[in-house]
């Protein structure tokens, strides 16, 4: 016959190795929530992955992926399919995909459509893609004898995210000789012009 205290061991010992978790948590009012030691390390990892991965597809080393926030909207993003007027996860297109990155990411407001970007007097337009830089938009003329129809933001090494007709949300590059027949040229976000515009 096993003893009272014997029990009161084995008890004991239950609970403390049920309560045992390597995932510190802690109790306020009835709501679990994680430690944020922990969730801080999870981040770290959730950073990592996402700069190797967009590593991968822009062909740089993961140390040259810095913005975390453009990243995460980009990977949101990535494969929706491509929606002439659409500006939702149901299909998107190109212009309507510019606007709601930089809205987003840089808290910036540009007009709707890819031609009112292009024109927009607070972009500094530029013609060599020797100047490109994270966050530029770059115009492209995909239809007929419009000016420009198709929009992208450069992200790094000749790679630029955009809206397409074929791919959807995808990582395009001007090395591509479809691309690259049909850049128009580049625009730079002037922010001092944009905020006087603003006033």
């Amino acid at each position: 016959m096993i003893s009272w205290r014997v029990l009161i061991c084995i008890s004991l010992s239950l609970m403390l190795f049920a309560c045992g978790s390597s995932r510190k948590t802690a109790s306020e009012g009835g709501i679990i929530y994680v430690d944020p030691a922990h969730s801080g390390k999870e981040k770290k990892d959730e950073y990592g992955m996402l700069k190797a991965k967009y590593a991968g597809y822009l062909g740089v080393r993961p140390d040259h992926i810095t913005n975390i926030a453009l990243y995460k909207f980009i990977d949101s993003w990535m494969d929706t399919p491509y929606l002439w007027g659409g500006d939702d996860k149901k299909g998107i297109d190109c212009s309507a995909l510019m606007q709601l990155l930089l809205d987003s990411v840089y808290a910036i407001k540009i007009p709707r459509t890819s031609v009112e970007q292009f024109y927009a007097r607070w972009i500094d337009k530029f013609r060599s893609t020797k100047h490109l830089s994270e966050g530029d938009l770059i115009f492209f003329k995909t239809i007929g004898d419009n000016v420009v129809s198709h929009v992208g933001l450069y992200l790094d090494n000749g790679k630029f995210i955009n809206s397409s007709s074929s791919k959807g949300v995808s990582i395009a590059s001007l090395n591509d000789p479809y691309w690259s027949s049909r850049l128009v040229g580049a625009g730079r976000i002037n922010l001092s012009l944009l905020e006087a515009r603003r006033k």
